[in-house]
């Protein structure tokens, strides 16, 4: 089961202030919190099956109100799907592509933020949550929603920089979040027995592949990023 309660390292960027301040006791109460709900849905679909147990019963074995699992989970699926690690992971790569690093370099050293706390000290929890997304088809069909999700917001993320266009941003961060979870399945089964680190190394050769085979998108902003996306293209 997932820790409930006291504070986790802070990851290399957050210690330079990178990912901004500490949040407030609001914050880590509502954090605590659902680390807590998730962690009895988490043991109860284990005990039970998860299609045995309703929301309500999560409530009650948590002892909050079913308004709360579903104001902080929005669906059962959302019980296993959360990860609070995502906003890290996302504060990671604002960080490091404002610092103009190669994309997969950015990549690299963002996942590198969240591994040792997804993999070695949340590793059970991870463990579970992957076990349900290979078991029940409703989990793993929202999942496959959310990466498109994270993958849209990544790759808007990536064109703001002004070095890809919108298309070439997409397709590297669809294969970019795929290839994670991808990297999750298989590192689920060998039940976390091999080394996370060899799955990063991998997907950041992965990247490197993939951004060489596109190029590093337009030298000037604006030109290839209109004709990708379909407007006329500007004049000489």
């Amino acid at each position: 089961m997932t820790q409930t309660g006291g504070d986790r390292p802070r990851s290399a960027a957050q210690q330079e202030g990178a990912l901004g301040p500490r949040p407030g006791l609001r914050a880590r109460k509502k954090a605590a919190t659902m680390r807590h709900v998730q962690a009895t849905a988490l043991a109860l679909f284990a005990e039970r099956g998860y299609d045995a147990v309703s929301i309500e019963q999560v409530a009650e074995a948590a002892e909050v109100s079913p308004s709360t699992v579903y104001r902080y989970f929005a669906t059962k699926e959302g019980l296993v799907l959360h990860d609070e690690h995502d906003d890290v992971l996302t504060a990671a790569l604002e960080h490091h592509f404002g610092q103009g690093q190669p994309s997969w370099e950015a990549i690299r050293a963002s996942v590198e933020e969240i591994w040792e706390r997804h993999v070695v000290t949340d590793a059970a929890t991870t463990l579970a949550r992957m076990r349900l997304w290979s078991q029940v088809p409703s989990i793993r069909a929202a999942g496959y929603l959310l990466v498109e999700q994270r993958a849209d917001e990544l790759a808007a993320l990536m064109a703001g920089t002004g070095r890809w266009s919108r298309g070439q941003a997409r397709i590297i961060a669809t294969g970019v979040i795929s290839m994670f979870v991808a990297a999750l399945r298989n590192w689920h089964e060998t039940d976390g027995r091999t080394q996370w680190s060899l799955h990063i190394e991998k997907l950041a050769q992965w990247v490197g592949t993939m951004v060489d085979a596109l190029g590093q998108g337009p030298e000037v902003p604006g030109a290839e990023r209109a004709q990708d996306d379909g407007a006329p293209p500007p004049r000489a």
